[in-house]
């Protein structure tokens, strides 16, 4: 059987770990989900890096990438883009670079790149995701972001949607540990009824949903909630550091 782990935050599993498995890094709320949409609009890739100060000293270096991203949520002084998703038009970044950091997402990113190969998963790519994880043997390591090292409802419930479609369709995995467990638990208990709604009203009353709405994006949280809205994988390369797509 093929193990499935859940890491429920990043600083949960050793980098050296993930070494001869399949990451997918999950940051629901939101930089997964913004990284598909700036793929899906044509972006020529994604750079994802760890401070503002290496994000401008990038544009300094390269005057025709993009700046993206987020600190608390909002826009950063001086970039061109924030981190909601639907900012990321084809108008805007079609044929061009976008580097990109975030509190937690780019975090997880740089966190898992041992990882014989790096993924990033939302609920927006998720059938596609589970094909691509599905076609492989290696150990599948489901790696949330979080917020500020705590455990994110967001991001356990995408873990656990993961997990159960790997389950449904009959693929030799098997929930190695239990933080995989309590996701597909958390996953099925909160779309028990119908996976559409269940999964928008997880992301709004999660801690995340909430504190996006409390500074004016409450519309950012409903567009992550949408399922299958891209077939973007985007593909993390630590050989190059960029984020291009699979799909």
């Amino acid at each position: 059987m093929r193990p499935l782990f859940v890491h429920l935050v990043p600083a949960l599993v050793d980098p050296a770990e993930l070494q001869g498995g399949t990451a997918v890094v999950i940051d629901v709320l939101r930089a997964s989900t913004t990284i598909c949409h700036a793929l899906a609009a044509r972006a020529s890739r994604v750079l994802p890096v760890a401070s503002i100060e290496d994000a401008l000293a990038r544009r300094d270096h390269e005057p025709t990438v993009l700046l993206g991203g987020e600190r608390g949520g909002r826009p950063i002084d001086g970039f061109d883009l924030g981190n909601t998703p639907t900012a990321y038009t084809p108008d805007t970044v079609a044929g061009r670079m976008v580097v990109f950091t975030t509190t937690n997402g780019t975090r997880a990113l740089l966190h898992s790149r041992h990882a014989d190969t790096c993924v990033v998963a939302c609920f927006a790519n998720l059938s596609s995701v589970v094909d691509r994880v599905a076609d492989g043997s290696s150990p599948v390591h489901l790696v949330c972001a979080g917020t500020d090292g705590a455990v994110t409802m967001e991001d356990c419930l995408c873990a656990g949607a993961i997990g159960r479609a790997l389950l449904d369709r009959g693929e030799a995995v098997e929930l190695a540990n239990d933080s995989a467990r309590l996701a597909v638990s958390a996953y099925d208990e909160t779309t028990r009824d119908d996976a559409t709604t269940g999964v928008l009203n997880g992301l709004r009353s999660s801690q995340g949903g909430r504190n996006l709405a409390a500074i004016g994006l409450a519309a950012d949280v409903d567009v992550c909630a949408r399922i299958d809205a891209t077939t973007v994988v985007p593909s993390f390369d630590p050989l190059t550091g960029a984020i291009t797509s699979l799909g």
